[in-house]
């Protein structure tokens, strides 16, 4: 029903009829972690809320300060030395230097 409500079509049934088994394992396993109404929603409702925020007064708002849905956190690469200690700490790990002669 989740995806026929994604696609918006109310003959989920018959949406279901027309689908393969794997094509609707693989359509279930997109939608278990990616919905495309729940983004929507979070834009929509960050958009109002900052439009009514603005109204109210405060300019120094953004819509992604609203937004409940959050991106994914920046990755920070970590330092060789870094590294080299979480290696140290591996069960039978060693820690090689560079080889000079």
């Amino acid at each position: 029903m989740r995806l026929a409500r994604e696609f918006k079509r109310s003959d989920w049934k018959m949406m279901l009829s027309e689908m393969s088994s794997s094509e609707l394992s693989d359509w279930f396993l997109f939608f278990s972690d990616n919905y495309f109404s729940d983004d929507l929603l979070d834009a929509e409702f960050s958009t109002l809320r900052a439009t009514v925020m603005i109204l109210a007064g405060n300019k120094n708002v953004s819509v992604e300060e609203l937004s409940l849905l959050h991106g994914q956190p920046e990755s920070v690469e970590a330092t060789d030395e870094e590294m080299m200690t979480i290696g140290e700490g591996l069960f039978g790990g060693v820690r090689y230097g560079p080889a000079s002669g």
